[in-house]
């Protein structure tokens, strides 16, 4: 028996401005993939200066369809988080075919998000403590990570329910901030995709909505949301059935860090001495 829905009950629309469509019906994954691959070519072609390339930030319940895993494993730079799967066979080999799909990503370089850049993976569990010498951890995310609560038996929990794409670009500057000469990177959105479809294929036969948005208020509230949802992500397929978030704020060991500045100033000082005695 071929159960599905009919085109009729496919409905499209374009918001005022005519730039951000609208879609009602089945196969509403149709217009995400189409607004990637579009924003990816206008992007790429207008070459822009300081520009590092389209990235995209997504979160789904689950996402498992073939089109969409091939956009997220061939965009330049890309971080799409999902609900914590079950465990099990079933679910088991779900996430071997997700994972497969996406190996061969660039994931999202952390540190083009400043609240991020700050983060360090947890080591055996704990923070790790840096000190003067400590190497500086540039921390590259994966494609695709997991969010919450595994559920176990019966037992509800609360999970990523939401299904968005937001979309930007990376960029490069060479001062910070405050005027100083720096080596920055950041984040820019430009267009954010909400809807009702899980990122599957089997929603493709169901009745969905999808639209792209560009209402700067919106993009920003979608990046800090999204922001915290990498920041309290862990791998794809966790050992903890809890909200474990693998990336941490990393300890400082203080002592250590006021005897290397005592022995840096100590240093100016001779050095300023000296080329007022030449």
């Amino acid at each position: 028996m071929d159960l599905s829905f009919s085109n009729q009950f496919d409905v499209q629309a374009v918001l005022e401005g005519g730039k951000c469509p609208v879609q009602f019906g089945t196969n509403v994954l149709a217009g995400l993939i189409e607004g990637i691959d579009g924003f990816r070519q206008d992007l790429e072609q207008q070459r822009r200066p300081r520009s590092l390339g389209p990235a995209m930030l997504g979160a789904f319940m689950w996402v498992d369809d073939a089109e969409l895993l091939q956009r997220i494993a061939e965009f330049p730079s890309a971080c799409v988080v999902v609900s914590k799967q079950p465990q099990g066979k079933y679910y088991a080999e779900r996430l071997r075919k997700t994972a497969e799909a996406v190996k061969d990503a660039a994931g999202l370089p952390a540190w083009a998000l400043s609240e991020l850049e700050e983060l360090h993976f947890h080591q055996a569990g704990k923070a790790p403590v840096l000190g003067p010498g400590s190497p500086q951890e540039h921390i590259r995310l994966p494609a695709m990570r997991a969010l919450g609560y595994r559920k176990a038996g019966n037992h509800l929990v609360p999970i990523l329910h939401t299904k968005m794409m937001l979309l930007g670009e990376l960029w490069w500057h060479d001062e910070d901030g405050l005027g100083g000469v720096a080596d920055v990177t950041g984040f820019t959105p430009h267009r954010l995709w909400l809807g009702s479809a899980n990122g599957t294929g089997s929603s493709r036969r169901s009745l969905e909505f999808g639209l792209w948005l560009e209402d700067p208020g919106l993009l920003k509230a979608a990046q800090r949301f999204l922001v915290e949802v990498l920041a309290q992500s862990e791998d794809l397929d966790p050992d903890s059935d809890a909200l474990t978030p693998d990336l941490v704020a990393p300890g400082y060991d203080d002592e250590a860090m006021w005897e290397a500045m005592t022995v840096l100033a100590s240093y100016d000082a001779d050095e300023n001495d000296s080329e007022d005695n030449a």
